[in-house]
């Protein structure tokens, strides 16, 4: 089976050269646009599909303590990280508000698993942090999603209570803030409410370049950038053929992190990962301004009315801010500017006005700071049908195991969904052994349904 999935227009998709350059890639690492040898290998045990957050991590779990370690082709059809890990927020939190749409569709159980999951995620990234020495700015914080306007405080308060009084264990990490402290504790004008649960900020391109570099110094992987894989397919022999402009691989396993992009690649996720463009942005203080504004000592989202309008704000230790959203500048108008669109290369320019004042007209102290966007950027994610992302081994592909379309919520679901994926490689391990929760499986009932358009 051949990768020549298309969107409506008749063109392939696949990542874009001359993509945006995003604030997490001012600091580029030597490995940046490594490969390993001047050549492509012919063959190996297992070959990796993206080098992101997804595949690094694979990768990471599969040869670090293994004293067998399986030979692992990694390829990358642009730089190391330039995808949508090297595009986001660079945080990590366990998301309350999934909290009531999980136990509506799933049940309590399947709640209680994803929270935890979540929850675990931060620990564990922090543990590698520390394991291997990554300087990354890894901080562990306190995340604080406010309400702006009084209908949805009150929605979120209802729900809260709801939880509480049906005794959901496992939401003991959040805390909900009443309109008497919310703008006071969280420096936000004007808050009306929200909750606040733990979190963890890093710069992810920092932590998954020298991730891959320490798997590169100690094992044998072979990593080639600037590789786009054409297609995959099965020869007679069982081995998947993985076709490049560079040659051809002959892999006995080929796991696909490849995200907003994995329709390219296998047809069969054609409408069910959708790719999606947001944006996003950096913002800077003068060093000379008069006026310093205030240190931010929570990571935030700014819900102006409800989820759907909600901002994603993460100050840094050195005093810059990401913000990302602003969907309310561009949502509505022509879709095809962000829905179905894997161009990462252009600007939504729409959304700039939006962050270069969100600081000034948002939180106290900040109204003279003359904070402004210094970096603008767009980025794709992978988009499914029922919000959730597809893992785990591919529905009538032999030996394909896939962990993408994570909805822009990725990163508190990545590295030990990634594990899991490892798991049942290395230990050959079903799905429900993996550590994974149960509704991330892809399985032939979740494939029937398509992305609405």
């Amino acid at each position: 089976m051949s990768s020549n999935s298309k969107v409506d227009d008749g063109t392939n998709i696949f990542p874009v050269p001359n993509h945006t350059l995003p604030y997490w890639r001012s600091d580029l690492h030597e490995i940046d646009s490594y490969r390993s040898t001047e050549q492509l290998p012919k063959e190996c045990d297992i070959l990796i599909i993206g080098a992101g957050l997804s595949g690094v991590s694979t990768a990471y779990h599969l040869l670090d303590d293994n004293p067998s370690p399986p030979s692992i082709i990694l390829l990358e059809a642009r730089e190391v990280c330039s995808g949508a890990t090297g595009r986001n927020g660079g945080h990590l939190f366990a998301p309350h508000s999934y909290v009531d749409k999980v136990v509506r569709e799933y049940g309590v159980d399947a709640a209680r698993e994803l929270m935890l999951f979540c929850k675990s995620q931060m620990f564990a990234m922090k543990s590698v942090v520390e394991k291997e020495n990554l300087d990354c700015d890894a901080v562990l914080t306190r995340y604080f999603e406010t309400c702006l306007t009084q209908s949805f405080a009150e929605e979120i308060k209802k729900h809260y209570d709801e939880q509480l009084k049906i005794g959901l264990d496992f939401i003991q990490d959040v805390d909900h803030v009443g309109p008497k402290h919310a703008e006071k504790l969280s420096g936000v004008k004007g808050a009306k409410g929200g909750t606040t649960t733990t979190a963890l900020q890093l710069w992810p391109y920092k932590f998954v370049t020298q991730l891959l570099a320490c798997l590169v110094k100690r094992t044998s992987i072979n990593v080639q950038t600037h590789t786009r894989v054409l297609s995959v397919s099965n020869s007679d022999d069982g081995w998947n053929i993985v076709t490049t402009p560079r040659g051809s691989i002959r892999a006995r396993k080929v796991v696909f992190a490849s995200n907003g992009y994995t329709a390219g690649i296998s047809p069969i996720f054609e409408n069910k990962i959708v790719p999606i463009k947001l944006t996003c942005s950096h913002i800077s203080v003068p060093k000379d301004t008069p006026s310093p504004p205030p240190h931010l000592s929570h990571t935030y989202g700014l819900n102006f009315d409800g989820p759907a309008l909600r901002d994603y704000l993460i100050p840094r230790p050195d005093g810059g801010v990401i913000c990302g959203g602003a969907k309310s500048t561009y949502m509505k108008g022509d879709k095809n500017t962000w829905f179905n669109n894997f161009d990462d290369s252009t600007l939504i320019e729409q959304a700039r006005s939006h962050f270069e004042t969100v600081m000034q007209d948002n939180f106290l102290g900040w109204e003279n700071s003359g904070a402004a966007v210094d970096y603008l950027w767009t980025g794709i994610i992978g988009y499914t049908s029922d919000s959730w992302p597809h893992c785990g081994k591919i529905p009538r592909q032999e030996n394909h195991f896939i962990l993408a379309g994570y909805n822009g919520a990725g990163m508190p679901l990545i590295f030990l969904t990634a594990k899991g994926i490892a798991r049942m490689i290395r230990e050959d391990l079903p799905f429900e052994e993996s550590g994974i929760p149960r509704i991330f499986k892809t399985t032939e009932e979740r494939l029937k349904l398509d992305v609405d358009r």
